[in-house]
Formats: C-alpha cells, sequence, structure tokens
C-alpha cells in the first residue's frame, strides 16, 4: 500500500475528514509539515477541500526562521492556498510568563493556530505529528510519571477551539515523511535545533528510538496501537470515576469537596486513582491554575484516605489541602480562617495522636539522661518540675512566642515558621507543645524551648521523654 493510501485509510478508519470540509494546515517548513501540505494540496480537489495555511515565526533562529516562513508562503502562492503567517515573540513571552522558551513558543503558536481557525472558519486544525513523534512522547510521559489518559500519548483528534484537532501521519514515520518529499521534488527547511541535545525529545529521538528500530522497525505502529487502546481504555474508566465521583461526594464547591471515606474506599482501587485525579483537575480548573499533580500527588491522598488513623492532612501544589477528619476527608483551597485551632492534652506516659503525628511519651531513667539519651529534632527531654503539666498539643496561635534553646531573647513562632520556610498552609496544622500555662516549649523538628537537662543529675528527678512520630505525609520537605 503506497503513501496516500496509507494516509486515506487512517483518515477513514478514525473518521478524520469529511467531503467538503475547511481545513487549516499547521505548517512551518520541516519534513513532516511539508509532506502535509503536498499531500492535501493533492486531494484537494478530488475531496472537495477548501485550504488555508498557517505558519509562524518563533523569532528564535533569527533570519532563518523568517526565510522558513516566507518559504512556506511561496508554496502557498504557487498552489493557489491561502496563506496565515505571524511572527510572534517567544522570548517575551517566555520572561513575562517565567516559563521556558518550549512552553512560550507552544502557547504562541496554538493560540495562532486558534486565530487561523476562527478568521477562516474552518472545521479543523490538521498537524502534521507522525509515529516517531509518537513514541518519544509515550516513552517522555512514562519516565516522566504522567497521570491521566496523557499516558496515551498524542491523540488522532482532539477538541480544539470550538473545532477539533487532527493528525492524520500518526501511522507513519519521519523516515516516509522525508522520502516522500524527496519523491515530490519538495526541499524542506532544517531546523538545526533539532540536533541539539539540550532538549529532552532530541535526546530521546537521537538515543532511544534508533535502539528501538533496530528490536522492530514497525515500533510506532505497536505505539500507535496501544494509545489508541489505552484512549479507549482511558474513556471507558473515566465515565465510570465520574460516576463514582458523584456517589462520593458529600459537598461541592469550586474551591473545596467533601468525600464520604467508607464510599470511597468500597471503589475499586483503579477508580479511586481516577477519581482524585478527576477532583484534583476540578478544584484547579475553577482557580484558573494549571494542575501539577504528579502520581506522588495522588498516592499520598489515598493514603491518607487508606490510613486507618482518624484524623491527617497532606498538602498539595498551589496551596491545596487534604484534611482527614473520622469518616470525611475535605480537599480544597482552605484560608487560613477556616481551619480551626486544636488542642489535646498529651499523655504521659501514653501515646497521643494529633493532625499530623503521634505524640509517644515515657518516663527515662536519670541513668539515660546523664547517658545522653538519643535526643534529636523530634524528641524532647525535660525535668517534671520544669513545666507545669499537663502537657498540651495545638495548633499555632497568632502571637505564639518562645524563647528558643542557646538563644538569649524571645521569638514570634510564626517568624520561627518563615526562616524555616514552612508553608503557610503546613503552619497552620505544625504542633505546638506547651504547659499548662501556654508557654511553648518545644515546636517538633523545628526549635525547642527548653534545654536538654544538664547536670547535676539526681536520682530524685523525674524525666519525661516526648517523641514525635509524624505521619509520612507530613515534614518540612513539603513546606
Amino acid at each position: 500500500m503506497d503513501f496516500s493510501e496509507r494516509v486515506t485509510q487512517f483518515i477513514k478508519r478514525h473518521d478524520l475528514v469529511h467531503s467538503g470540509a475547511r481545513l487549516v494546515l499547521g505548517v512551518s517548513g520541516g519534513a513532516d509539515s511539508m509532506a502535509l501540505l503536498h499531500f492535501f494540496n493533492s486531494k484537494k480537489e478530488t475531496w472537495h477541500l477548501t485550504l488555508a495555511v498557517c505558519s509562524v515565526d518563533h523569532m528564535l533562529r533569527g533570519a532563518r526562521s523568517a526565510e522558513d516562513l516566507n518559504f512556506v508562503a511561496s508554496f502557498c502562492r504557487k498552489w493557489g492556498i491561502l496563506f496565515i503567517g505571524k511572527t510572534v515573540d517567544v522570548q517575551a513571552r517566555s520572561r513575562e510568563k517565567k516559563i521556558s522558551l518550549e512552553v512560550a513558543a507552544r502557547e504562541l503558536r496554538y493560540e495562532t493556530f486558534a486565530e487561523a481557525v476562527d478568521s477562516f472558519r474552518a472545521d479543523a486544525l490538521v498537524l502534521a505529528h507522525h509515529g516517531d513523534d509518537q513514541v518519544e512522547t509515550m516513552l517522555m510521559r512514562q519516565v516522566r510519571g504522567t497521570v491521566g489518559p496523557g499516558r496515551a500519548g498524542i491523540p488522532v483528534q482532539r477538541p480544539f477551539h470550538g473545532k477539533r484537532l487532527i493528525r492524520p501521519f500518526l501511522a507513519l514515520t519521519k523516515e516516509e515523511l522525508s522520502r516522500y518529499c524527496v519523491e515530490h521534488g519538495i526541499d524542506p527547511r532544517q531546523d538545526e535545533s533539532n540536533a541539539s541535545d539540550a532538549h529532552t525529545r532530541n535526546r530521546f529521538r537521537k538515543y532511544v528510538l534508533p535502539f528501538l528500530k533496530r528490536e522492530n522497525p514497525e515500533v510506532h505502529l505497536k505505539f500507535q496501537y496501544e494509545s489508541e487502546r489505552m484512549t479507549e481504555d482511558e474513556a471507558l474508566l473515566r465515565q465510570l470515576a465520574e460516576e463514582k465521583l458523584a456517589s462520593v461526594m458529600l459537598s461541592k464547591r469550586n474551591t473545596e469537596c467533601t468525600l464520604s471515606i467508607p464510599d470511597f474506599l468500597s471503589i475499586h482501587p483503579a477508580l479511586q486513582r481516577r477519581i482524585i485525579h478527576l477532583l484534583l483537575c476540578y478544584l484547579y480548573t475553577n482557580q484558573k491554575l494549571q494542575p501539577m499533580h504528579q502520581p506522588i500527588h495522588i498516592e499520598q491522598s489515598l493514603q491518607l484516605l487508606r490510613s486507618e488513623r482518624s484524623s491527617g492532612c497532606i498538602f498539595l501544589p498551589h496551596g491545596l489541602v487534604a484534611r482527614k477528619s473520622y469518616n470525611c476527608c475535605q480537599i480544597g483551597f482552605s484560608r487560613k480562617r477556616d481551619i480551626e485551632p486544636r488542642q489535646k492534652i498529651i499523655l504521659v506516659p501514653g501515646q497521643t495522636e494529633f493532625l499530623t503525628g503521634i505524640f509517644d511519651t515515657v518516663y527515662v531513667s536519670t541513668e539515660s539522661v546523664r547517658g545522653g539519651a538519643s535526643v534529636g529534632g523530634d524528641s524532647l527531654i525535660i525535668e517534671e518540675d520544669d513545666a507545669v503539666f499537663p502537657l498540651y498539643v495545638r495548633t499555632w496561635r497568632e502571637g505564639d512566642r518562645m524563647r528558643p534553646n542557646g538563644m538569649t531573647g524571645i521569638q514570634k513562632v510564626q517568624r520561627i515558621f518563615i526562616n524555616e520556610k514552612i508553608d503557610r498552609m503546613q503552619r497552620m496544622v505544625w504542633p505546638v507543645i506547651t504547659d499548662a500555662k501556654g508557654r511553648v516549649l518545644w515546636l517538633p523538628l523545628l526549635k525547642r524551648g527548653v534545654p536538654f537537662p544538664s547536670p547535676p543529675y539526681s536520682e530524685k528527678k523525674n524525666y519525661i521523654k516526648l517523641k514525635f512520630i509524624p505521619f509520612s505525609d507530613f515534614g518540612r520537605t513539603q513546606g
């Protein structure tokens, strides 16, 4: 089967192009997009197509990128196709939004494509992504740890600006597209940046893809098959997850949602992960934020929900917090005043569970203290006479102060949090140890307000050791 027939069959199988369609072709001047332009120009009369070409100069390669634009324009004039060209300042967008040049270029390119679709009243945008692109994309996303439907790679088609974006070349290789250009007398433009190892995709293209092709010359077809099956599977699983999400939701607002933990845990684990993914996407999107969650965030959320402890919390990107309390879990962008201060008496001896961990409290012998009992940032040893009992663990309050061990002055707890770079939301649940008079004795993992007991040691003294055992989803690494 020749090139034209293979592409035609792919288009028919996926119902990509209808007779009489108005199409905008994204063309850069490289071999892939020039093959796209030539192919659709050859089908223009037979399929009764009305074509326009959109080309973008990213101003990243000086005069050469401007020449690329003129190169594409010359073919459009020759073949009588409407040309829509635009020059964009990628470096300015990158500086303005503090994003990489690659991300800025993609944003501006797709914005230009959207404008072209509007102005041409197109039915679809057509791009020249091919089978090698698909292999690279799927491998890159697996290595990076993409969650949800993104693992399926580049879709054959997807909604775009109220219309469709279609990719008819995904069953072909880069070599086949280059050969097509040679056969039809097209000398495409070359982008020298494609040879650089600076970009992740280029490294996959140069070092990983050749190995896979030696193992199986048609590896791109295998990846495309898997991509299409994964897309179908994900569509079904997403539908099921949406139905289950509605059944476990106790309340739903733009900024936060509350789940029934027993109902959630009764669902199959495969759907549990997708429910969390859907929920996080919903909350981030409502705040006009790009979802930043990774598999680790979904696993942390599941660990919290599946934990046997009655309470706890985790911190997710952009200030999103998940808080568990008995049979409910609230996930949302909580404001400071939404988190109620909590306080518990510390059992001596015994274990006391708090929002973020467990306090294990025991009496220790004078001999242990004299020998230097193991004390790190997670432990505190005090003489019983040095504090007014009972001891309490509570959340931070405005105005809390302490005298850190080794310092002569008093310091605000808020200032300690700032100096230690503790996230604002974590401050609201960080444990604070006080005595009955409200004196702050300890900020676990951060500062002690009382010194380690020093000589003279007396057998008559009672020493108490508090050890903080944080839950695995709490700690300074998430601050």
